[in-house]
């Protein structure tokens, strides 16, 4: 019987052990953010640096843009830091002994990953109250000001020797200038504006500075001329006005950014109650549409056939509308057949209307599978933190390696498996091919699966992973022929 200082003393142990394979993993995991986050980071940089330059947005906004993209990119690299962080410290344990260590005094696998396990799950849940609390708001914010941005007046970086049209109505080509005096050189400012008179203004010299109070842009020529064309289809209304000093000022070319809000929001803008809320109005939208489609198709039938079968009025649905108005028919007259243009007409009517609305119908699904799609993501890419766990930490102890190039080799092959997973059952899930919640759980799914047969493989000591391809290829180079003294040899 096990005494009262064993009682208390192993789980302090089992406390210090779990606090050691946690501290081992923070280092790693940090530097892992670090390293995804600057990835990201520089693919920002990439994308939208031309349009911060073409739009001159000021450093404070282009600042707040960056900080709001922070809160989609997160989303991914809160996960995606997982796997190298497992692989890195249970790598290094694995390469120190630590493993060989803890399993010698009792400490199975299983937990030795249990601390790690419990702390992915605890960050599992954190980004999934950060995907519906804070991630909406955050790209809602980001989607605001993205449009501002598009709205904003390009900046008027005039540049040498390339014409500009970034002025409506106007289209300038300076040939040298100077950024410090505002000085430029053979200019010719070309202006097509509607309803405007087509001019070009050509001068030899002259200086360029932007009037913020007015939001203008002013030229003031030297030496120059002015060619008009009032009526562009009549050559003799052409005329040239020579000047020695003009000024020119275009106003309307406000750069200062002025900020909106709209309620709108699209799928990445909302939470999952949001969303579910938003699933139940497109049910009831399909269904008042499905209920409108069967009145559409089975009152006018309905209405026909008891005009041309008295007999039949008792048949007719008691919502059954009046006929179509037409032509009377006497009441000897013969059943109408497909060929009656009264009939025809009604019936091509009666298609172009469940047409339309079938179209409505399946664009209301397309939507509802989106949002289905955005649901089931909010808690599948959290949910891979636990399997990159599971997944990384058998996969590090059988390798039997430590450092960087083992950690961004299983960390890139698996990424770019999820990566695949995801974008195509999401691509199959908006054509409604798959059912969302299969679409986004696949990759946890498959490998999950991997992970536990690599988990109780390990556990049970299975032969260690040869991950060296070139010691493989040299081995097989070493080995001898097979064969007898019977065997045929050829050659010398």
């Amino acid at each position: 019987m096990a005494s009262f200082a064993d009682i208390i003393v192993n789980p302090m142990k089992k406390l210090i052990l779990d606090r050691y394979i946690v501290q081992n993993h923070i280092g790693p995991y940090l530097f892992g953010i670090a390293i995804i986050t600057f990835v990201f980071v520089m693919d920002f940089i990439f994308r939208y640096l031309d349009l911060f330059i073409g739009k001159g947005v000021k450093f404070l906004v282009v600042l707040e843009f960056f900080v709001l993209s922070l809160g989609h990119m997160f989303a991914l690299i809160i996960p995606m830091a997982v796997m190298p962080a497992t692989l890195m410290a249970f790598g290094q344990l694995a390469a120190d002994n630590e493993v060989t260590a803890m399993k010698a005094n009792g400490v199975s696998l299983y937990r030795m990953i249990l601390p790690v396990l419990v702390a992915s799950i605890v960050l599992a849940v954190g980004l999934v109250y950060y995907n519906n609390a804070v991630l909406p708001e955050s790209n809602h914010r980001l989607m605001n000001l993205m449009i501002d941005i598009g709205k904003k007046k390009p900046t008027l970086e005039i540049k040498e020797n390339q014409f500009n049209d970034t002025i409506k109505g106007y289209t300038i080509f300076i040939r040298k200038k100077n950024d410090k005096t505002g000085e430029i050189e053979d200019v010719r400012i070309m202006e097509n504006r509607k309803g405007g008179i087509p001019t070009t203004t050509i001068a030899a010299r002259g200086r360029m500075a932007y009037l913020e109070g007015n939001s203008a842009l002013r030229f003031e020529l030297e030496n120059g001329e002015i060619h008009e064309m009032p009526n562009t289809e009549d050559i003799t209304t052409y005329r040239k006005t020579m000047f020695k000093h003009f000024t020119l000022n275009i106003s309307d070319t406000e750069r200062s950014l002025k900020r909106s809000e709209r309620n709108h929001r699209g799928d990445r803008e909302m939470s999952a109650t949001m969303m579910r809320e938003r699933i139940k109005e497109i049910d009831q939208n399909i269904g008042t549409v499905q209920k409108h489609m069967h009145q559409t198709a089975v009152k006018p039938i309905a209405a026909n056939l008891a005009a041309v079968f008295p007999r039949l009025a008792d048949l007719a649905p008691d919502e059954a509308v009046e006929p179509p108005s037409g032509p009377e028919m006497p009441a000897s007259a013969t059943p109408r057949t497909e060929k009656s243009p009264g009939l025809r007409g009604t019936a091509d009517q009666i298609l172009r209307v469940l047409e339309n609305e079938t179209n409505i119908v399946e664009a209301n699904r397309n939507q509802k599978s989106r949002y289905g799609v955005e649901i089931h993501k909010k808690y599948s890419i959290p949910f891979s933190c636990i399997i990159f766990v599971l997944l990384g930490a058998p996969l590090a102890i059988r390798s039997g390696k430590k450092g960087m190039t083992m950690a961004i080799g299983f960390s890139i092959l698996f990424f770019l498996i999820y990566y695949m997973f995801l974008i195509s059952g999401e691509k199959l899930a908006d054509r409604r091919l798959v059912s969302p919640w299969l679409s986004m759980w696949m990759p946890n799914i498959v490998l999950s699966v991997v992970a536990l047969f690599l988990l109780h493989r390990t556990v049970r000591e299975a032969q260690k992973i040869n991950w060296d391809m070139f010691n493989l290829l040299k081995r097989w180079q070493r080995a001898e022929p097979v064969g007898g003294e019977g065997s045929v040899r050829t050659g010398r």
